[in-house]
């Protein structure tokens, strides 16, 4: 009886209560959107061999490459364009920039610009 009782007063509270903290531990531990275009970023960065010469986080490895971590989003988008139209012939990254979409350059701008390399 006292637990129909306390039921009856508290439970609709109770039940709220804990839907409210249910709903606010699945958005803490839910993966954010700057997240999800990070994973992407890097995924496009391994998939088309960025990472080869320029590293994981745009920190070349050898003096021969640029570090292109930290750069202008707007700077790297307009150079990955001028290599896939092939405006600087012999360079190697025209080879590198061909295959890419102006969609797949704005992913791969906005990763690296926001990669540092201080």
């Amino acid at each position: 009886m006292i637990c129909k009782e306390y039921i009856g007063l508290f439970g609709s509270s109770l039940i709220k209560f804990l839907g409210l903290r249910a709903v606010i531990l699945c958005l803490l531990s839910c993966p954010t959107f700057a997240d999800l275009e990070e994973e992407e970023g890097a995924e496009l960065a391994w998939k088309y061999h960025c990472i080869t010469c320029h590293g994981e986080d745009g920190l070349a490895d050898s003096t021969r490459y640029p570090n292109i971590g930290g750069q202008n989003q707007m700077y790297l988008v307009s150079r990955l364009k001028y290599f896939r139209d092939g405006k600087e012939a012999g360079n190697q990254m025209n080879a590198q920039a061909v295959l890419l979409s102006d969609e797949v350059i704005e992913k791969l701008a906005t990763y690296f610009s926001k990669k540092s390399y201080w």
